[in-house]
């Protein structure tokens, strides 16, 4: 009995061990079976509060910033960044085209655009076109305003010329029939959003459409309202064609390691845009500054009132001298004169806008209807401060937070590329490098004398 009970015992463990046993299991252990002697191996099994004795640091040096520019035959500019430091690829194609290009007709291109600025056909669609993007592991996205419009994305370096590929579709492909029609419900939708959120934007419109009439810069950011559900690809098309040209392309690049590289991706994929017949194209008419008052009457308890007068434009020799005076308003004066002196002022600003040929600056107060009187009397006094008054001490803190605010900005590699190409759209060259030499030979005079124009 017992030697009939061990055999038992000793079958079941030898049928176990054969189970256990596989052939092709061991030969997978043998070849993939781990090198303990190899760095790798021991820097993944290692102690991590122990350093390694085999491990060495390697250290970059962060390299001075270094712009280079090519113009192509057909009369694109092409900017590229040296890479100060290993980081992401950034790149940008600015357009020289802005709600001021816009009419009557035409007015929400850049809004139908910019809510479907994914919507591709010719080389790619939407789904491709957001699968580059999220599998890139970056980003991408538009921006416009009065005077320009830009197509910005990020990604890692292997990425980079499919990104690009994508970003120069959605940036100069002709809108399909598609995209205009799913564009035609989403504006009408940003109009009833803004609406609903009461975002400030419906007031900047007026404060625009009173300085400058009814045209031009006086056009509002997201079109007309009434006019938004006309925009179909033919329209779309035709604003595109009349305005977009290549010598108001500006394709930047920062992160790349060759400039000349570049460029030639650049040529291929844009080179064979036509410079086109000169006299079909829309050409932008210069500003007029009409002034005025406009009041809106409503029925809400509060009242916002602003007082601006025409000051300097991108070029002038005031430019700094009106965003230190906007400094001055932001930081200082409005929160020690109005807000904490007036409990019927909820809300105080300054305004500060600057354009090619043109530009505006003043403040803008929000209190009880009941002292609408009283906000536009410490409006006109605050300004008058600023044209009368100014010590030296104020215009250093002045100078000094708006030079902080400055450099903190041109540390984000995104936002210092987009401001090289609005340079070179700008000026010519790179002038943000040079940014606080400018603000420290603004005086005191200058500024008063700015401020003073709107007493005039």
């Amino acid at each position: 009995m017992i030697q009939l009970q061990a055999q038992k015992v000793l079958r079941s463990l030898f049928q176990q061990q054969k189970q256990n046993f596989s052939i092709k299991r061991t030969f997978y252990d043998f070849i993939y079976r781990d090198d303990k002697s190899t760095p790798q191996y021991q820097a993944t099994h290692a102690d991590p509060r122990i350093p390694l004795k085999t491990h060495t640091s390697e250290t970059i040096d962060e390299l001075p910033l270094q712009y280079q520019q090519t113009k192509l035959q057909n009369g694109i500019t092409v900017v590229t960044e040296q890479q100060t430091f290993p980081s992401q690829v950034d790149v940008g194609i600015l357009l020289d085209v802005g709600t001021r290009d816009e009419n009557t007709e035409t007015s929400g291109a850049l809004l139908s655009i910019k809510n479907t600025y994914l919507k591709t056909c010719l080389n790619t669609n939407e789904t491709v076109n957001y699968g580059i993007v999220q599998q890139s592991g970056g980003s991408f996205e538009m921006e416009y305003d009065q005077e320009t419009s830009y197509f910005k994305a990020n990604c890692l370096a292997h990425d980079f010329v499919d990104v690009f590929s994508m970003v120069a579709d959605c940036a100069l492909e002709p809108r399909s029939a598609v995209a205009s029609s799913v564009a035609i419900e989403k504006n009408q939708n940003t109009h009833k959003l803004d609406a609903y959120l009461k975002t400030g934007e419906l007031f900047n419109e007026y404060v625009f459409k009173t300085a400058y009439g009814f045209q031009g810069l006086g056009l509002p950011l997201k079109g007309l309202k009434g006019n938004v559900k006309n925009l179909n690809s033919f329209v779309l098309q035709k604003f595109q064609l009349q305005n977009i040209a290549p010598h108001k392309i500006y394709v930047c690049a920062s992160g790349v390691e060759h400039h000349e590289e570049f460029v030639e991706l650049v040529q291929s994929k844009l080179g064979n845009i036509a410079v086109g017949n000169q006299e079909s194209q829309h050409v932008r008419e210069k500003s007029e500054y009409q002034g005025g008052e406009v009041r809106n009457l409503t029925e809400e308890s509060q009242t916002v009132l602003a007082l601006l007068f025409q000051s300097a434009n991108w070029k002038s020799n005031n430019l700094f001298a009106f965003n230190l005076a906007k400094v001055l308003l932001q930081n200082l004066r409005l929160r020690k004169n109005v807000l904490n002196k007036h409990s019927f002022v909820d809300n105080a600003e300054s305004l500060n806008f600057h354009f090619t040929d043109s530009g505006l600056f003043g403040l803008k107060l929000q209190g009880s209807s009941d002292k609408s009187r009283q906000l536009l009397d410490l409006s006109i006094a605050e300004l008058k401060g600023l044209a009368n008054n100014i010590s030296q001490d104020e215009l250093n803190i002045a100078k000094n937070h708006l030079k902080n605010q400055i450099l903190n900005a041109m540390e984000r590699q995104t936002d210092r590329l987009e401001e090289s190409a609005r340079n070179f759209r700008t000026f010519g060259k790179v002038l943000h490098t040079q940014y606080s030499e400018l603000i420290d030979q603004v005086t005191t005079d200058q500024v008063q004398k700015c401020c003073s124009l709107g007493f005039k």
